[in-house]
């Protein structure tokens, strides 16, 4: 399972991501969860879940609380886990 998380670089918003993909691996690193940074512009926060969008702080107007994308990473991998 891969994490996306696509930041803005000139906003200062890479320590955010850092900190996000940080506990996305301390919780999920031995279950097969990569994450990958992007470097964006324009205000970008999103986070996406094998390629599908879990977050976006263009719709949402906040940035996104650790807790529901690790709760979105979880669900994820408890339907995988399910198959």
């Amino acid at each position: 399972m891969d994490v996306k998380v696509v930041f803005c670089k000139p906003c200062g918003f890479q320590n955010r991501a850092l900190d996000l993909a940080n506990e996305i691996l301390n919780r999920f690193g031995l279950d097969g969860v990569s994450v990958t940074l992007v470097p964006g512009k324009n205000g970008i926060f999103d986070v996406y879940v094998d390629n599908e969008m879990v977050f976006s702080r263009y719709k949402e107007k906040r940035f996104p609380e650790h807790q529901e994308i690790i709760e979105q990473v979880d669900k994820r991998l408890q339907q995988a886990k399910a198959r």
